[in-house]
C-alpha cells in the first residue's frame, strides 16, 4: 500500500478526531472522548485492510459500517448477546441508551451532564463521521467531499453552544483538511509529467515539474488562507443567534440572558419526561386566590407503549366545552400572568378556566379538556378561573360517572398490564364502596413515603425473564420509585381499574414568591391525575409524595378516613437496598435482572465478552470465515509473497503483469496461447472496453514491460515501477466496472490464482496427481511473454 494511502487514512482520523472534539464543551465531562478515539482508530484500520484487500469501495465501507456497529454493541450492550451475535433485547437496550440521551439534549443546557446514553450516542455519532471522511478521502480519493462530514461535526457544537466557539476548535480541522487535499493534489499533479529520451530533456521536465507543483501549492495554501480569514472574521461581525437543540421538548439551551421559549410537545414519556431541573424562569404572575392550585398547559387521555399523547382516539369530540358546576359549588378569582416565555399554542393556567383576557391574540378553549389555545405566542395575559369546593358528602353521593365529556380512552387500561393493575388497584381499594373513598385510597397509597420513593433517577430499567424491557407502569410496580409522571400514571390506571374515569394533567406546580409576584421555572413541570365525578367535571388530585408538591386538595384529605390513609399497604412489598419481600398476599412478581451497566473501560469490555463458551464460539466463527474467504486470502498472500520475493525492478514489473493477467482473466478476459505482447494489448483495450486514458496506460504498460525484458536491467527505474503499478489499478478499475456484479463478486470470492494454488498443493507434496495442475499454473502465469 502507498505511504500517501497511509498519510490521507491517518490524516482523515485526524481530522475527524479534531472535528468533534468541540462537542466537549457541550457536556461537563470528557470521558466519551476516550470511547470514541479508539472507535476512530478502528475505522481507520479497517479501512487499510479494506482497501488492500478488494478494489471496490462499497464493500470497503460496508466492512467499516458492519464492524464498527458490531465492535460498539458489543461494548454497550454485549449482555444482550447470544452466541456473540446481537438478539432483539440489543435493540431494545440499543433504544433505551437513545432515550437517555435524548433526555438529556431535552432537559439541560449546555454544558449537560454526560451519561452512558449521552456516551453510546456521541460514540455512534462519532463513528458515523469518521465512516463518512475515511471513504471520502482516501476510498474514494476525494477530500474535499471530506469537508462536509467534518463540518458537520463542527456544527452540532457551533449550534448548541451558547456563544461562538474558540478559534482553536475551527483552525485545527480546517489545516487538516487542506493538508489532505495538498497531499491528493500533489500525488496526482505528481503524474501529469511524461518521460523525455534525452538525459537533458529529462532534468529539464523534473525542474519544469518541480516550479509548476510549487506554484500549484503556493496558489492552493493562500487560498486556504483566505478561507480561513473569511471563516474566522464572519462569525465575528454575524450576531450569534440563540441556539436550539435539534429535538423539541421542555429542555432548552441557555441563551445567557433568558431570552428564549419553553416549549411542551404533544407526547409524554413516562420513563423520562418532566425531570427537567433548569432553573429559567417560564413566567411570572399575581392572583386573587387565598391558594395557589399548580397551572395546567394540557390535558390528555390517550396512553400507549409508555407513552401520553395528545392524539388520543377518534371518538366524537363535542362541539363546546362542558358546562362548569353552578357558581354557588365554586368560586371564581384571576389570575395576571406576566413575561410568559411558554410557546404557542398553549398557556398555562388554573383548571377550570371560565374567561380569557388577552388582547390581539386569536385563542379557543379545547372542548373536551378546556385548554386554552392561541394562535401565537403571548408575553401577558389574565384569566378567570374556578376554585372548585366540593364537599365530600357531594361527591360521595354524586353517583356513577355518565357524560358526553368521557370518552373511551378515558378508561382505558394497556392490556400488556391489565393484569396486573387490576389485581393492584383491587388490592389498594378494598373495603371502599364509592368513587371518592377509591380515589383517596389509590392517593394515599401512592403517597406512603414508606413504600414509595420520590427520585428523579429512575435507576435502570428492569427486564422479565425473558431478557424484554418492562413496560414501565410495571417497572415502576417493581421499583416504587420516580417523579410526578410515574405516580400519576400509577393512579389513573388504578382508578380506570375500578370504572373511574382519569386523565393526565400537565403543566406547572405554582412557583415561589419572589417579591410581589409568584415565579414559575421550568424545573417546576409538573404532572398530575384529574378524575371525573359526576356533576362537578374532572378533578384533580395529588398522588405524588409531599416532598414534592405540598398537599392534595381539600376534598381529597377531608374525604379521608384512618384506613383511606394505608389502603392497600398490604398488598405492596417494600423495596429495599437488600432486596425485596413480600406480604402473603402479593400477587406473584416476574422476576426481573436490572440492565448491567456499561463497562468503565474498552478493554475490560472487551474481556468480559470472551468467556470460555465465548471464546470458543469466537473461533468457530473466524474459522468459518476464513474458509469462506480461503481463495481471496490465498490470492492476495501469493502475491504479496512474489512482490517480496522480487530482486530487482524486473522481477517486480514481472509480478504486476502477471497479477493484472490474472485479475482480467477471472473477469473473463483470458490470454489465448502463442499470442504476442501487443496482440494481447489489443486484446484487453476491446474487450475491456478501455476508454482513451486507459488504453494510454495500457500501452505505457505493455511498452514497460518490453523494456524490462529487453533493454538493459539498469534502464529500468523505481519510478517506472511505480508509474505501472498506478496504470495498472487504474485498467483494472474501469474493466470491472464494465462486468456485471455477478462477475465481480465471483472474481473475488474465487480468483482462479488461490485456486491454482490448492490444486497444485498436491503435486508440491509428493502426491502423483498434482503435476498436471502445477503445470498449468506456471503457463498461465508467463501467458503473454513471447
Amino acid at each position: 500500500m502507498s505511504r500517501r494511502r497511509w498519510r490521507i487514512t491517518l490524516l482523515a482520523a485526524l481530522a475527524t478526531l479534531s472535528a468533534v472534539y468541540p462537542i466537549t464543551s457541550l457536556f461537563t465531562e470528557t470521558t466519551w472522548l476516550t470511547a470514541a478515539g479508539p472507535v476512530v482508530a478502528l475505522v481507520a484500520g479497517l479501512g487499510l485492510i479494506g482497501r488492500g484487500l478488494t478494489r471496490s469501495r462499497v464493500l470497503v465501507v460496508l466492512g467499516q459500517v458492519l464492524v464498527t456497529g458490531y465492535v460498539v454493541l458489543a461494548v454497550w450492550t454485549g449482555d444482550t448477546f447470544t452466541f456473540l451475535l446481537p438478539t432483539p433485547a440489543t435493540a431494545e437496550a440499543a433504544n433505551t441508551l437513545g432515550l437517555q440521551a435524548l433526555e438529556t439534549v431535552q432537559r439541560y443546557s449546555a454544558p449537560a451532564p454526560l451519561n452512558d446514553g449521552v456516551t453510546f450516542c456521541l460514540v455512534v455519532a462519532v463513528a458515523l463521521v469518521a465512516i463518512a471522511v475515511d471513504a471520502a478521502a482516501a476510498t474514494w480519493r476525494s477530500p474535499a467531499a471530506a469537508g462536509l462530514p467534518l463540518l458537520t461535526a463542527y456544527l452540532i457544537t457551533a449550534a448548541n453552544g451558547d456563544s461562538a466557539l474558540a478559534l482553536r476548535y475551527f483552525v485545527v480541522p480546517v489545516a487538516l483538511w487542506l493538508v489532505m487535499l495538498h497531499t491528493t493534489a500533489r500525488a496526482q499533479f505528481g503524474r501529469w509529467g511524461t518521460t523525455h529520451a534525452a538525459a537533458g530533456g529529462e532534468i529539464e521536465e523534473a525542474e519544469h515539474d518541480r516550479q509548476a507543483l510549487n506554484s500549484f501549492t503556493a496558489g492552493a495554501v493562500r487560498l486556504g488562507a483566505v478561507g480561513v480569514v473569511v471563516a474566522v472574521l464572519v462569525p465575528a461581525l454575524v450576531p450569534h443567534f440563540p441556539p436550539h437543540y435539534l429535538t423539541e421538548g421542555l429542555g432548552r439551551a441557555s441563551s445567557g440572558g433568558g431570552e428564549g421559549s419553553v416549549g411542551f410537545n404533544d407526547t409524554l414519556d413516562l420513563s423520562r419526561s418532566l425531570n427537567d431541573q433548569d432553573q429559567t424562569p417560564v413566567l411570572t404572575y399575581t392572583t386573587t386566590g387565598f391558594s395557589r392550585p399548580p397551572l395546567r398547559v394540557l390535558a390528555t387521555s390517550y396512553y400507549s407503549r409508555g407513552q401520553w399523547s395528545a392524539v388520543g382516539s377518534a371518538a366524537e369530540r363535542p362541539d363546546s366545552p362542558a358546562p362548569l358546576p353552578p357558581p354557588s359549588q365554586r368560586r371564581d378569582y384571576v389570575i395576571t400572568v406576566s413575561n410568559n416565555t411558554l410557546a404557542a399554542p398553549r398557556i398555562a393556567a388554573p383548571y377550570p378556566v371560565v374567561a380569557v383576557a388577552m388582547e390581539g391574540t386569536p385563542w379557543s378553549i379545547d372542548p373536551v379538556t378546556r385548554d386554552v389555545r392561541v394562535g401565537r405566542a403571548v408575553s401577558s395575559y389574565r384569566i378567570t378561573y374556578a376554585d372548585l369546593a366540593p364537599t365530600p358528602p357531594q361527591l360521595r353521593a354524586s353517583g356513577t360517572p355518565d357524560s358526553p365529556a368521557i370518552t373511551g380512552d378515558d378508561l382505558a387500561v394497556p392490556d400488556r398490564t391489565r393484569e396486573l393493575i387490576q389485581r393492584w388497584s383491587d388490592e389498594v381499594t378494598r373495603g371502599k364502596d364509592n368513587p371518592l373513598d377509591k380515589a383517596i385510597a389509590i392517593q394515599n397509597h401512592l403517597r406512603d413515603t414508606s413504600t414509595y420513593t420520590y427520585t428523579l433517577d429512575l435507576g435502570e430499567p428492569l427486564r422479565d425473564s425473558d431478557g424484554r424491557l418492562l413496560d414501565p407502569i410495571q417497572n415502576f410496580y417493581q421499583t416504587r420509585r420516580g417523579y410526578c409522571v410515574q405516580f400519576a400514571t400509577a393512579m389513573i390506571m388504578l382508578a380506570r381499574a375500578q370504572g373511574i374515569p382519569a386523565r393526565m394533567a400537565i403543566g406547572f406546580l405554582p412557583g415561589q414568591l419572589s417579591g410581589e409576584q409568584y415565579v414559575v421555572r421550568a424545573s417546576d413541570a409538573h404532572a398530575w391525575p384529574e378524575l371525573y365525578f359526576q356533576g362537578f367535571g374532572w378533578l384533580r388530585f395529588e398522588p405524588t409524595p409531599g416532598v414534592r408538591t405540598g398537599t392534595p386538595p381539600p376534598y381529597a384529605v377531608l374525604g379521608g378516613d384512618t384506613g383511606a390513609s394505608r389502603g392497600g399497604r398490604e398488598v405492596t412489598d417494600k423495596a429495599t437496598s437488600g432486596g425485596a419481600t413480600s406480604a402473603p398476599s402479593t400477587p406473584t412478581r416476574v422476576t426481573v435482572a436490572p440492565v448491567k451497566p456499561p463497562p468503565s473501560s474498552f478493554l475490560e469490555s472487551v474481556g468480559q465478552l470472551f468467556t470460555l463458551r465465548n471464546l470458543v464460539v469466537f473461533l468457530a466463527v473466524v474459522l468459518g470465515l476464513l474458509a469462506a474467504f480461503a481463495m481471496p486470502i490465498t490470492a492476495w498472500l501469493l502475491r504479496v509473497r512474489r512482490r517480496r520475493a522480487a530482486v530487482t525492478q524486473q522481477d517486480l514489473i514481472e509480478a504486476e503483469w502477471d497479477e493484472l493477467t490474472s485479475h482480467l482473466g477471472d473477469l473473463g478476459i483470458a490470454a489465448p496461447a502463442g499470442v504476442t505482447l501487443r496482440q494481447l494489448r489489443q486484446r484487453y483495450v476491446t474487450d475491456g472496453h478501455l476508454d482513451t486514458e486507459n488504453a494510454s496506460a495500457m500501452s505505457r504498460v505493455t511498452a514497460t514491460l518490453e523494456k524490462s525484458r529487453y533493454d538493459r536491467p539498469d534502464r529500468t527505474t523505481p519510478e517506472e515501477a511505480v508509474r505501472l503499478h498506478d496504470d495498472i489499478r487504474a485498467i483494472r478499475r474501469q474493466v470491472g466496472r464494465t462486468r456485471a456484479w455477478q462477475v465481480r463478486v465471483r472474481s473475488f470470492l474465487w480468483p482462479q490464482a488461490g485456486v491454482s494454488f490448492w490444486r497444485s498443493l498436491p503435486g508440491r507434496l509428493g502426491m502423483p496427481d498434482g503435476s498436471g495442475s502445477r503445470g498449468r499454473m506456471s503457463r498461465r502465469g508467463r501467458s503473454g511473454r513471447r
